[in-house]
Parts: C-alpha cells; sequence; structure tokens
C-alpha cells in the first residue's frame, strides 16, 4: 500500500520566481535611473557602454517572473510549460549581462534554475513513499 506525499514542490517553485522576479525588478528600476556608463580600455581607445537598454529588458523579465511565479503558486501544475519558458528566457538574458552585475545574474539565476528543476520534477510524476516507512 502506498500513501501520497502533498506535494508542495510548485508552491516553492512559485515563492522563488516571484523572489527571482522582484530582486529582478527592484534592481531593473535602480539602473533604469541611474543613468550608468560603463567604460572599457582598448588599444583604439576608451568604449562607453550606455545599458539603459538592458535595465528596461531586467524589468520586464522581472515583472514576467512575478506574473509566472503567481501563476504557478495558485494554479498548480497548468502553467508549469509557461513557468520554464519564463525560465529559461530570463536565464539567458542574465547571463548575457552577467559580465556587468555579475552577483545579480548569479542570484537571479540560481533561484531560477532551483524553480525550474522543482516544476520540472513536478511535471515528471507525484511522489509516493511506502506506508511502513515512517514519515519525517
Amino acid at each position: 500500500m502506498t500513501v501520497r506525499l502533498p506535494d508542495r514542490s510548485l508552491l516553492l517553485a512559485g515563492g522563488l520566481l516571484v523572489g527571482a522576479g522582484i530582486f529582478d525588478l527592484l534592481a531593473g528600476i535602480g539602473d533604469v535611473g541611474s543613468g550608468d556608463v560603463y567604460a572599457s580600455l582598448h588599444a583604439d581607445g576608451l568604449v562607453l557602454y550606455d545599458l539603459t537598454g538592458w535595465a528596461g529588458l531586467h524589468v520586464a523579465s522581472g515583472v514576467l517572473l512575478v506574473l509566472t511565479g503567481l501563476v504557478i503558486a495558485l494554479s498548480r501544475g497548468r502553467w508549469v510549460a509557461a513557468a520554464l519558458v519564463a525560465g529559461v528566457a530570463v536565464v539567458v538574458v542574465h547571463l548575457l549581462f552577467a559580465l556587468y552585475h555579475p552577483i545579480e545574474a548569479l542570484i537571479v539565476v540560481g533561484l531560477t534554475l532551483a524553480a525550474v528543476r522543482l516544476a520540472v520534477r513536478h511535471r515528471r510524476g507525484t511522489r509516493v513513499r511506502p506506508a511502513d516507512r515512517p514519515s519525517r
């Protein structure tokens, strides 16, 4: 005889996505208003980079993560594919931006990949525990 465990993996995945989205949204809003310009020195001279467009992209990806996390946490599995697509898109954006803000990229990518892993594990099936084994 087997006992079904309550599956809270989607609730945790949604919470992780919301946390990553809020962090990304706040960092993107901070970068949009700052107007910082990055500079690098090459053999040809000094090259200036304006990253305001990237900051707007981070705001958009933060909103996408928050909305996807809320839908995943509340809908319980119907939107797992949307979480996977949003997670992949956000990871790609942050890997492209990792040279300029490595700590931010590391935090958001780590939280997003953990949430995607939980969603994939939930999609594979529910966990089953033998009835004679005590729970912790």
